[in-house]
């Protein structure tokens, strides 16, 4: 066995070992926690985070597990706003209509995210690439002009993000979806990334893409912007 492999299966048994700890203290850590642990534990086998990605990504597929499963918590940057009401059990409900243009920021808690109960009378889901241009349309409420949720991952789409679009899109199957990207290779590989997943996540994949059926209904918006939108929702 060559010393690379030799490493790469050692590092499954230290994350497993390390999660199992995480779990048995009732713990939640995200990956770059995860690291911290694991470089003072075992530095000679995690020098760095690419490692510990690689061997979280090695350890769910071996397992077919979820992260949350294994104590990892999803780091998370995504927002949202607009037309969509949030219910968690025993807990007071939250508007994001009325919020201010940074939005309802998304936990990172995939288990909180999968308790919570969505009601909307939004037509439309717009996906935006930028921040700045996700806090424009918040400012100007275009949600009150054009029935609509804005959810934003401020660049390339996290996990937390696309789990709460692949909720969303399973709860509303009807609503259409447009991503506001721009119009060049990284933009399209943000749109693919939302549509079909990533392909460096391998099996887990799938948890966090818009289902097979609804997948033809994400459509990008380039150069008319909202404008191609209004027209959209004039002509029905």
């Amino acid at each position: 066995m060559r010393e690379n492999d030799a490493k790469a299966f050692v590092r499954v048994w230290k994350v497993m070992e390390m999660c199992y700890k995480i779990l048995g203290e009732g713990k939640l850590v995200t990956q770059r926690e995860l690291f911290y642990k694991l470089l003072s534990d075992s530095p000679k086998y995690f020098s760095c985070q690419r490692h510990v990605n690689q061997t979280i990504q090695d350890v769910v597929s071996l397992l077919r597990c979820t992260r949350q499963s294994l104590g990892i918590m999803a780091s998370s940057r995504g927002a949202l706003i607009g037309r969509l009401v949030l219910h968690e059990p025993e807990e007071e409900h939250i508007d994001c209509s009325i919020l201010g243009p940074s939005g309802h920021a998304i936990t990172g808690d995939l288990n909180q995210l999968s308790r919570l109960n969505l009601s909307s009378d939004a037509r439309y889901l717009i996906l935006v690439e930028k921040d700045a241009i996700f806090q424009r349309l918040a400012e100007d409420r275009l949600y009150n002009q054009l029935p609509c949720i804005l959810i934003t991952a401020k660049g390339y789409p996290d996990i937390a993000t696309r789990f709460i679009l692949h909720r969303l899109s399973q709860t509303f199957p009807n609503m259409p979806i447009f991503a506001l990207v721009d119009w060049n290779p990284a933009g399209l590989s943000i749109l693919c990334t939302y549509k079909y997943g990533s392909i460096s996540m391998g099996l887990e994949s799938y948890r966090y893409g818009i289902p097979l059926d609804d997948q033809s209904m994400i459509k990008p918006i380039f150069q008319n912007g909202i404008n191609e939108i209004l027209q959209f929702q004039l002509a029905m």
